[in-house]
Parts: C-alpha cells; structure tokens; sequence
C-alpha cells in the first residue's frame, strides 16, 4: 500500500518529536522568561530606538552646527540614562540582565563576567557620569587626524590619552589600524554619519580584551575601569549607540576648541 504525503508527513513529525534532538531544544514560551524581563526587553527597546534617533541627530548637525549638538546630546543623555537605570535598579532581577542584552552584545558582557563587573551601572554610577564634562583633549600642532581621534576615544574610555606607546602598540594591530584610519577619514571629510559608522566599528576593535589589556597597561583595576565606562553608558544594553553619539559630541567639541585639525 502506498502512503499518503499527509501519512508520511505525519509519521516523520512524530518521529521528530520523539527524537533526542527535538526533546532537548529550549521552546520560548511566556513562561520561559520572567514577566519582568520581558517588560524590560520591550521598554529597553524603546530606549535604544530613543537613543539611535540621539545619534541621528547628533551626525545631522555636526558639520554647522557642533555647540547644538553637543548641548542635545548632554541634555538627551540625562533623561535617557536615568530612564535606562530605573529598569536594571528595582524593575528587573539581576540574574536576569543577561536575557536583555542583544545577541550582538553578548560576548562584551559574557567578556565582563570573569570580572566580576555588574553589566548594568546602579544610579550612583550614572548620576556621576552625568556630572562629568565631554572629555577635551590638548593635540600637538604636528599630530595627524589618526592620533587625534585616537585620543578622543581614549579619553572618553577614562584612560590616558596621549600615551604615545600605547598608540603605537594599538596600530601594530592590522584591523584597528584600518578601523582608525577609515574613521579619521570620514571626519576628515565630514562625513559624520559614516563617521558615526565607522566609531561603532572602531570602538568594537578598541573593546576586544587584548586591547583593553593594552590601554590599561596591562593592570587589572583599570581594565575594570575601562568596562564599567561601557556599562555605564549601557553598551551591553543599547549596542554602542549612545557611547558613539558621545563621541561625535566630544569630536565636535574639541574640533571646535582645542583641535583645529579636526575642522
């Protein structure tokens, strides 16, 4: 007798679902995630939508309009981080933080874990963050573009920014040498929003551990350091939009001041 395509469909289904494979996948359910973390997926969500808009109009006035820009985004950052810290401070358990980091964060929080680095800032953190000024920088007449942006992420990572050693330790690596170059490029061009591109790519170079290690010199209160500067403005959380938009705030600020070279 021949079977019918529905018998056969049927019959290889219910071998699947019998099958050691099927049984051990993980199914998402409702209940397979707190109801809190899935409010908090949905409202960190809505964050970082407010925080991708921050870093569009952060690159639409870059070119005339730099002192506006920077103003926006100091004003924007305020409302944004606090809202942003009240989900990961009494709205969600800790042991959860991990189920509302994108997949394309993961391995910059899983690399904080050894660490023993809470992945999201508590509000002491973040209300001192806010406190700071954009970082400003005091270039040599003669330093290139590269060195120059190269400062200005540094110096908004809270490490030393004109150690001359650890920039050229930092370029004998061939993909960060590219990443750098192609964004002093874009700024050199006044292309902000490949600008804007080309930091997110920077700055995932500059956050793999054997660069921290470099730019911490190696000690580990200062690796520490390094990554709660990124907790703190919520990357594991948010992608690295909000740390970008900061750092064509502090392009802008510093082009406009300190590093005529920048113009």
């Amino acid at each position: 007798m021949v079977a019918s395509r529905r018998d056969v469909l049927s019959w290889g289904f219910g071998l699947a679902m019998i099958s050691p494979g099927f049984a051990a996948a993980q199914v998402y359910t409702a209940t397979s995630i707190s109801q809190a973390a899935q409010q908090a997926r949905r409202d960190v969500g809505r964050l970082g939508r407010r925080a991708d808009n921050l870093l569009r109009q952060t690159v639409a006035d870059g070119a005339e309009k730099g002192a506006t820009a920077v103003r926006r985004f100091r004003a924007e950052a305020v409302n944004l981080s606090r809202d942003l810290a009240a989900i990961f401070n009494g709205r969600v358990s800790e042991d959860d933080f991990l189920l509302i980091v994108p997949t394309r964060e993961l391995d910059l929080a899983l690399t904080m874990q050894p660490l023993v680095i809470r992945i999201a800032p508590r509000p002491e953190e973040v209300e001192a963050s806010l406190k700071e000024p954009l970082p400003k920088i005091e270039p040599l007449k003669e330093d290139e573009i590269d060195d120059v942006v190269l400062m200005i992420v540094l110096a908004n990572l809270g490490a030393k920014a004109d150690d001359r050693a650890v920039f050229a330790q930092l370029k004998d690596d061939n993909a960060f040498a590219a990443a750098l170059r192609d964004t002093s490029g874009a700024v050199r061009a006044k292309n902000y929003g490949l600008a804007a591109l080309e930091l997110e790519r920077l700055m995932r170079v500059v956050s793999l551990p054997a660069n921290i290690e470099a730019i911490a010199g190696g000690k580990p209160g200062r690796i520490r350091s390094i990554y709660k500067v990124l907790t703190v403005k919520f990357v594991p959380f948010v992608g690295w939009t909000l740390f970008t938009a900061q750092l064509l705030a502090g392009i802008y600020q510093n082009r406009d001041s300190t590093a005529p070279m920048l113009r």
